[in-house]
């Protein structure tokens, strides 16, 4: 089968395509023909080596963690799923192939049949973005999916995560104020936000009524926000620093709490995120596709770190 891949660690210029032997599915796994993948940062940060610490992988790699396709064959012990079947799901990283490749292996732990209306395009991005907007609001931040009345700040708004996390939050029924450009400001109020702060504004943040949530989807040091929580608030980053976790470990002995996102990929989850998909709750912006053959400026541009929602990899 065809794949993209890297042997060694660097940037996007260690992409190349090669023929590799087609995967088999284990206990409990299907294999996947993969339709379409998504790019999140974390792939060329795991291909850059910076990450090889806390995220070791074998090389050469097949990179992408979002799939969208259809079952061609399953593992033992499969009974849930059919062939045919069109399934999405966030790949864990130590089974099988990343997505970037015509075939992968997936675990049915982690994966939902896609909604019947969702495209495949849109049915790849969701995953991964959307499992870390679900898991770190409602377990990090401690949001109630349904009937809050609680003030959540979303900061990067307009990206991947953050544009699912706006409608998360809206479809509970929180008072979204979002953060990003004044070039997403349109989309973003869109997506149901209820206000929107253009941050390249002097002052952006002055007379803020405070927040019970902060979520940071971009990456900023805690000390930016946290006075802008609520006494007993939550900063919660998706890109969590060496200072978010130092000050994790102190949460008992403060009133205001930070933590972390560390997500995990889950079937029940996704299913969380499909519902709302099915209830017209949730949308998936796509930014850009690219072919499986363009993988280096897909990763190029959410490099760029201006991308506006996902990037599509058209696999078949």
């Amino acid at each position: 089968m065809r794949a993209m891949i890297y042997r060694a660690y660097g940037g996007p210029e260690r992409l190349e395509m090669k023929d590799v032997p087609r995967p088999s599915p284990g206990a409990g796994q299907v294999l996947v023909r993969v339709i379409a993948g998504s790019v999140n940062p974390v792939d060329w940060k795991i291909a850059s080596g910076q990450l090889r610490l806390i995220m070791p992988i074998t090389l050469p790699f097949i990179p992408g963690f979002d799939v969208s396709g259809d079952i061609v064959e399953l593992g033992p012990g499969v009974s849930d799923f059919a062939i045919g079947d069109r399934v999405h799901a966030r790949i864990e990283r130590n089974r099988g192939t990343g997505s970037c490749a015509e075939f992968a292996v997936v675990g049915v732990d982690v994966m939902a049949k896609a909604p019947a209306h969702l495209a495949a395009a849109e049915a790849a991005a969701l995953p991964l973005a959307g499992l870390t907007a679900l898991q770190g609001l409602r377990d990090r931040a401690g949001l109630r999916l349904e009937g809050t009345s609680e003030r959540v700040l979303v900061i990067g708004a307009s990206g991947g995560v953050g544009h699912l996390a706006v409608q998360i939050a809206r479809a509970a029924g929180a008072t979204v104020v979002a953060v990003c450009s004044a070039r997403n400001a349109a989309l973003v109020s869109s997506l149901g936000a209820d206000d929107v702060i253009d941050y390249t504004k002097p002052r952006a943040y002055r007379g803020l009524a405070r927040f019970d949530i902060v979520l940071d989807c971009v990456g900023h040091s805690m000390f930016r926000w946290i006075g802008l929580l609520r006494g007993g608030g939550r900063f919660v980053s998706v890109l969590p620093g060496p200072d978010v976790f130092l000050r994790n470990i102190f949460n008992s002995l403060t009133g205001k709490k930070v933590r972390p996102v560390m997500l995990k990929s889950n079937a029940e989850d996704l299913r969380v995120l499909d519902h709302l998909v099915e209830a017209g709750k949730l949308r998936v912006v796509i930014d850009s596709r690219y072919p499986l053959s363009q993988l280096r400026a897909a990763w190029e541009r959410s490099m760029s770190r201006r991308t506006v929602g996902k990037i599509v990899i058209d696999v078949s």
